[in-house]
């Protein structure tokens, strides 16, 4: 039988390990930073590209001058923010840990970072100058917070407290505690060189291009129903994870089905019969992902409905435009969802019983499959409405699933304010006992 209280005080306890409390005031620290990039993003992936959704609507390409010279500048922007969250993180996550072992440090963020950057700088092709980015992305977020934490972990063992902020203290003082602070740094930076030197071999020789290739021949097959809710799963919990970007596989593997879906339905005029119904990509771009990963458009509605913290209601209404054109991060970040257990069942789960109903729909002929390409960033809920060639039906049935997804939200969004309060509970009885 569900006892509502043990899990509440299991979560409070998870939440109280020093490793979940720093990841999720990183998360946090980070969400200014996270909610600038997103706009940016929003604005050159969507607004001013000719293939993204609002651009084609608007036929922006059409009135707007210096297109391209205001998508470069917007693209740089989203590079700097979203595009570095995994070394921001870093170097957060560093300096929140000697926080929390009260020996406060910002040598150690600054150790964080030549460690992060320097474990995964690589050279694409031999070129110096071009560095592959994708591991310094939100994709790489959890990553970014395990290292930040080594490092703090290892000032705080080895290292001492350095704050910098008494200005009445002469330069020879501290000078004389920046250099007790080489030990940790010169151990770490050097194990950090030998984590890059085992990377770059494993650049060098191609073993990614061999790993990559063996993953797509592995998945490269016609696709079943028992597959596509795996890889749901799985791209999912990787979310969950801190991997804030979802895999690339349900998307590429299937290509040469998809390009016989859409060719059967150019030549026959209809999307009834072509020969694949239920690839991985449509079903998890149609039905799994309205406002993001995790469905976080129905997150964010829940939120704004349902909840009584001030704190979550202003979060959700800064996420609303970026998740309503499937761009998660803002609320995934200022939620805390990463590695909160609460979120974890919905998270998982709910896109999985979306792809579930809407291929039910499919089979049953409700609505055709989904065949026809959609701009990038068109928004989760009206993909299967342009998918399916302006089928209404299809419209109707995914706003329906958004108010199931947002009524099932609910209880979970409760449910992490109760156990936030039970943990502010326990926080004051701490002090008291500590001022008694």
């Amino acid at each position: 039988m569900f006892n509502q209280e043990r899990w509440i005080n299991w979560m409070v306890r998870f939440r109280q390990r020093s490793f979940i409390q720093i990841l999720h005031r990183t998360l946090i620290a980070l969400f200014p930073l996270i909610l600038v990039g997103s706009f940016s993003w929003l604005l050159y992936e969507n607004l001013l590209s000719t293939n993204g959704f609002l651009g084609s609507v608007l036929h922006v390409a059409d009135w707007l001058p210096f297109r391209q010279f205001w998508r470069a500048l917007f693209m740089d922007m989203t590079r700097v923010t979203v595009g570095w969250t995994a070394p921001f993180a870093c170097l957060v996550s560093a300096v929140l840990t000697t926080k929390y072992y009260h020996k406060e440090n910002p040598i150690a963020g600054v150790a964080a970072i030549v460690c992060y950057t320097l474990i995964f700088v690589h050279g694409v092709q031999g070129n110096s100058d071009i560095i592959e980015m994708k591991y310094y992305s939100a994709a790489w977020l959890i990553i970014g917070v395990l290292v930040g934490y080594v490092v703090g972990r290892m000032f705080v063992r080895l290292g001492r407290s350095a704050t910098f902020m008494d200005f009445a203290e002469p330069n020879s003082a501290i000078i004389k505690t920046v250099l007790k602070n080489l030990k940790p740094f010169i151990i770490l930076v050097g194990s950090a060189f030998v984590l890059h030197f085992l990377f770059a071999l494993y650049r060098q020789f191609g073993l990614d291009g061999i790993v990559s290739q063996w993953i797509g021949s592995t998945l490269d097959r016609n696709s079943n129903y028992f597959l596509n809710i795996t890889l749901s799963v799985v791209n999912t919990i990787l979310v969950w994870l801190g991997f804030a970007e979802p895999l690339s596989a349900t998307s590429q593997v299937y290509s040469n089905e998809m390009a016989a879906n859409l060719g059967y339905a150019l030549t026959h005029k209809t999307a009834w019969g072509i020969p694949y119904p239920f690839t991985p990509s449509s079903l998890y771009t149609g039905f799994a992902v309205f406002g993001g990963v995790g469905l976080t458009l129905a997150l964010i509605i829940a939120v704004l409905w349902s909840s009584r913290s001030h704190y979550y209601r202003q979060v959700s209404r800064w996420s609303m435009a970026p998740g309503f054109f499937n761009i998660g991060l803002p609320i995934l970040f200022g939620a805390q969802v990463f590695c909160n257990p609460v979120y974890l069942l919905p998270f998982v789960v709910l896109p999985v019983v979306n792809i579930i109903l809407g291929s039910c729909l499919i089979f049953i002929h409700a609505f055709p499959p989904l065949v026809y390409p959609v701009p990038n960033g068109t928004p989760g809920i009206l993909t299967p409405f342009i998918a399916t060639g302006g089928n209404w039906i299809a419209f109707i049935f995914t706003m329906v699933l958004l108010v199931i997804d947002v009524i099932l939200y609910i209880p979970f969004v409760k449910l992490v304010e109760k156990v936030e309060a039970r943990a502010r509970e326990d926080l004051k009885g701490d002090s008291t006992n500590e001022n008694h």
